[in-house]
């Protein structure tokens, strides 16, 4: 169904904002029932993914500024969650690496996610899904483009 271009503006940034709303409710009631806030997320769940990373590459795959992310990696050493291997004193450049109980809690998260995305789109089939992922990706890239070009 073709929509008319004077509604999709509506139409997308109220679904992009509701959809991000939802993911904050689930994100915040989740991490609750593990103690910790819903802001370590998605270091946990990308140190479990991608394996050590340093703050610089947490900083660009969580896409955080540097200091939220060393405040983050500084909660999360202080309790226990991860552990840094300091190479040459380079802050940055040290690899964040998950302790046993940061694991555990990467584990759950990275799980708790698997299931939500599952339930979430259980109505679309691979074709629209990928199709769907490919479309968003578009907007987002060219919504970048767009940027650079009016800061040029």
């Amino acid at each position: 169904m073709a929509r008319k271009i004077e509604d999709i503006f509506s139409i997308f940034t109220n679904l992009i904002t509701n959809i991000q709303r939802c993911i904050n409710t689930i994100k915040d009631k989740k991490m609750k029932e593990i103690g910790l806030k819903s802001g370590y997320v998605s270091c946990l769940y990308y140190l479990n993914k991608l394996g050590p990373l340093s703050q610089s590459e947490l900083c660009d795959v969580c896409d955080e500024n540097k200091a939220a992310i060393c405040r983050k990696v500084e909660y999360l050493a202080k309790n226990n969650y991860v552990e840094k291997e300091a190479i040459n004193n380079a802050k940055y450049k040290t690899p964040i690496i998950l302790t046993t109980k940061g694991k555990e809690i990467a584990d759950y998260i990275t799980n708790k996610v698997n299931e939500i995305i599952i339930k979430a789109s259980v109505d679309l089939n691979d074709h629209d899904r990928d199709i769907l992922y490919s479309s968003l990706e578009t907007v987002n890239l060219n919504l970048k483009k767009l940027i650079k070009e009016e800061e040029n």
